[in-house]
């Protein structure tokens, strides 16, 4: 089997699978139930996508948790994609000033009372490596339990920008009647004063995608407008996103008191359950504003200090109000769940009471969540639980690409995050 496997593959193959053969895919995810509270970006903002400026002194931060405790000899390993997220032409010696495949150190066994785990961490760029050219990589965890058999822990995409254009948002209305009141539509100028590209239309690409969630991206995007100094990405209802509503909250940076969604704090000999106060549907009720995360978390322990080993997991359990979404499955998920419906963090459904329960094993932190049907082909929408408000706060992730002919990779020249 090739190396990587396609996420069409991905699709259609249950997980024990993935598990078993340990291959690695291209985007976001983690192999190993055992792995846990992973986070990936910038240096001292835990809520950013992981992109660095090349030269910029600015790093990315990638700290996790191995709930098997002990000590595991773990490695990471950094490969330049194109813009599709495929692996390009360039060979190792091409992007990477140094030595790939370094082992992880810096570990520190927990110091909490419920669950015993060995946390680490690491940096990008470091002593041991440095990354010289702009574009997507894609970054491998794993453990060689035998010389070149690796065993996948987790994957993560990230970003190295060499900024030579600068990126204008702008939000419109769709002009569907249909989708008015419901989706962002954002229209791109990229200004490239003092960067000359001669064939723009096929040089440059743009993406875009809503929340740090891979499953919105809108790729491959080319100038169809022409103004003085800067490129024009105009499209009617194309890059447009259904705009959802304000993410639902819980915080459990503190378990000595009930912070404002939790009902319900329950410290037994073994665990400590943590009980949500009940969700209701959403999909009638109108915009409600509520500062939130736009489905991030962060891990925090405001009780004791080095919040990283002293922090506890918990027992959150989640209530759902709503009738029983016949042949559609119900799932919690955010970046939390890597924006993927797992099956720990599927529902059930209660007859009696008419809710859905569901319960999650999390780090003390700062959450968001939120809630999604999925039918029987994996495809999922929050639209049915909590409807779309175009007012809706949203991050926006735009990357702009940048391919002169003749040239065997795509740099990535621009990246912002915008809010409507």
């Amino acid at each position: 089997m090739n190396k990587y496997l396609f996420v069409l593959l991905f699709s259609i193959t249950p997980l024990y699978t993935l598990l078993a053969i340990q291959v690695p895919v291209l985007y976001d995810t983690i192999y190993s139930p055992d792995i846990a509270s992973l986070k990936c970006h910038v240096s001292g903002l835990p809520m950013s996508m992981p992109v660095f400026e090349i030269g910029s002194g600015s790093g990315i931060s990638i700290y996790f948790d191995d709930l098997r405790s002990g000590s595991h000899r773990y490695k990471y390993e950094l490969i330049h994609m194109d813009k599709n997220w495929h692996k390009d032409e360039l060979d190792e010696i091409d992007y990477i000033d140094g030595f790939n495949r370094s082992e992880i150190r810096d570990y520190a066994y927990s110091t909490n009372r419920n669950a015993d785990f060995t946390f680490y961490k690491f940096y990008l760029p470091n002593n041991d490596i440095r990354l010289t050219k702009s574009g997507n990589y894609i970054m491998h965890v794993y453990e060689e339990l035998k010389r070149g058999q690796p065993e996948y822990i987790f994957t993560r995409r990230i970003f190295v920008v060499d900024p030579k254009v600068k990126i204008n948002a702008l939000f419109a209305r769709p002009t569907d009647a249909l989708k008015y009141r419901t989706n962002q539509e954002i229209d791109l100028e990229v200004s490239n004063k003092g960067f000359p590209i001669y064939n723009s239309r096929e040089e440059v690409t743009c993406a875009v995608m809503q929340n740090g969630r891979w499953s919105t991206l809108i790729s491959n995007l080319k100038q169809n407008r022409d103004k003085t100094e800067a490129l024009v990405f105009d499209y009617i209802d194309k890059v447009s996103f259904p705009a959802g509503k304000e993410f639902r909250i819980f915080d459990t940076r503190t378990l000595l008191i009930r912070s404002r969604f939790v009902k319900k704090i329950t410290d037994t000999k073994d665990d400590i359950i943590v009980t949500l106060y009940n969700d209701k549907l959403r999909s009638l009720t109108n915009f409600v504003s509520e500062q939130d995360a736009n489905g991030n978390y962060i891990i925090a322990n405001s009780d004791y200090p080095d919040e990283n080993r002293s922090a506890e997991y918990t027992w959150v359990d989640f209530t759902l109000e709503s009738p029983e979404f016949e042949k559609y499955k119900v799932y919690i998920i955010g970046a939390l769940s890597d924006w993927q419906c797992k099956e720990p963090l599927l529902m059930k459904y209660d007859k009696v009471t008419n809710t859905y329960l569901g319960s999650a094993f999390l780090k003390q932190g700062y959450y968001n969540y939120t809630y999604v049907i999925q039918d029987a082909f994996g495809q999922t929408s929050s639209s049915p639980i909590d409807g779309d408000w175009y007012e809706t706060e949203n991050d926006y992730q735009i990357m702009v690409y940048y391919r002169p002919f003749g040239s065997r990779y795509d740099q990535l020249i621009a990246f912002q995050t915008a809010k409507p």
